[in-house]
């Protein structure tokens, strides 16, 4: 059973990674991912979900490793790394127009990861998410950069947000949250007027899903995970989206899948305790059966083990009562003479006449 055990928990393992790469592969959609944006991305509070899809620049969402020091930089990718850092992995890497700050003959664009976390409370090793989604955050500002040499012109670097959807153990009072962590500026002596968007460059924000709530932003990703077609819809138009909609049943089959799987072990566990629970209930039944069963047995041997020394203590008793009652008889019938009645204490009758006429008996 526990061989059996294995093989299932491999293969909800196995399901539940195609799901997480389908969920992801949905979310490279840019139908998918302005929603988003629009609820929590300043830059796109007072754009429409259709503008926003415009801005996205679907060229640059792309899944192939490169090092994050390229000697020029033409699309962006998924996989960051170079000769010193850590390869890192984003779930969807995308460029996308900022609005405030584009004109006509100038375009701006904001470099955007969003990431889908599952486990908000990392175990191995433990760690605070909101630190991954600074560092990632981080790579992204150096990526823009490119190999630096005395040329190297930093008034090139545009914006990051690093977006981070987080959908489990998630503490019950952060439940339900939207956080935005930003580089803020802070005058110690005097006052310094800069322009924001020389500083204002690198923001993380934290979506912390919990219960059900009509709150826009976690109502749509409430659909999205669900796989909720109609629920979607509500906040973009993918009823001619082929892509769209095959990823979401691609999601929905998978997720269908994880349950039925995580139905059969669940049951597998619960056979297995309750098997070991109903052995250790039998168990002290049987004890408590057998503690009032000896109970209920010891009285019964008692009582006719009482009867029995009743009896014998009886005719103990009665014959030692006799025996004293006739001694009492021969001593009267001796005081007034009449020994030679003494054959008549055979006869039953004569007998009790006797101790009757002498008082002895009632």
């Amino acid at each position: 059973m526990k061989k059996e055990t294995e093989i299932d928990l491999a293969a909800v393992e196995a399901v539940g990674s195609k799901y997480d790469n389908a969920c992801k592969r949905l979310f490279q959609n840019r139908e998918i991912i302005a929603p988003v944006l629009k609820e929590v991305v300043p830059e796109y509070r007072n754009s429409t979900v259709e503008e926003i899809i415009r801005y996205i620049d679907a060229d640059s969402i792309q899944d192939i490793p490169v090092d994050d020091i390229p000697v020029s930089v033409s699309q962006l990718q998924t996989e960051l790394g170079s000769v010193s850092d850590k390869l890192i992995r984003y779930d969807t890497h995308f460029r996308s127009i900022n609005p405030r700050l584009s004109r006509e003959n100038l375009c701006i664009h904001l470099h955007i990861d969003l990431e889908v976390q599952n486990n908000y409370r990392p175990t191995n090793p433990p760690y605070p998410v909101i630190k991954r989604g600074i560092y990632y955050a981080a790579r992204e500002i150096s990526y823009q950069m490119g190999t630096l040499t005395e040329q190297t012109n930093y008034g090139d670097i545009q914006k990051v947000y690093s977006i981070w959807i987080c959908n489990e153990r998630i503490p019950a009072k952060l439940q339900n949250t939207v956080t935005m962590y930003s580089i803020s500026k802070s005058d110690i002596i005097g006052t310094a007027q800069e322009p924001e968007e020389d500083y204002d460059l690198m923001n993380v924000i934290m979506i912390r899903r919990g219960t059900e709530t009509n709150v826009p932003i976690f109502d749509y990703l409430s659909g999205v995970f669900r796989c909720d077609k109609d629920k979607i819809a509500k906040y973009v138009d993918i009823e001619n989206n082929e892509k769209v909609l095959k990823g979401v049943e691609e999601m929905s089959g998978l997720g269908a899948t994880i349950m039925y799987e995580a139905m059969q072990q669940g049951m597998q566990q619960g056979m297995q305790q309750g098997m070991q629970q109903g052995i250790q209930q039998g168990i002290q039944q049987g004890i408590q059966q057998g503690i009032q069963q000896g109970i209920q047995q010891g009285i019964q041997q008692g009582i006719q083990q009482g009867i029995q020394q009743g009896i014998q203590q009886g005719m103990h008793q009665g014959i030692q009562e006799g025996e004293n009652l006739l001694a009492r008889l021969v001593g009267c019938l001796k005081r007034d003479g009449r020994l030679n009645e003494l054959d008549q204490i055979a006869d039953e009758k004569a007998r009790k006449q006797l101790y009757k006429e002498y008082n002895l008996i009632d």
